[in-house]
């Protein structure tokens, strides 16, 4: 298992990504859920996780750039 901190560039929210090497996952991407920034593809050889772990607090800027929920 290896684990890193992965940073948004566009909004500045942080995760922590888990990567299990012994594990298939599966392909896709990753996508910042404050902004909607794509910040990683996968290919589905490892199993990958992200868990936000600091939000960016809400300006006006960041603000009209969130997902419709």
């Amino acid at each position: 298992m290896r684990t890193s901190d992965v940073i948004c560039p566009k909004c500045h929210a942080g995760y922590r990504r888990i990567e299990l090497m012994s594990s298939p996952g599966e392909s896709g991407e990753f996508r910042c859920l404050s902004c909607n920034h794509l910040l990683e593809v996968f290919d589905g050889s490892r199993e990958v996780a992200m868990r936000l772990t600091v939000q960016p607090s809400l300006t006006r800027k960041n603000a009209d750039r969130r997902l419709p929920h």
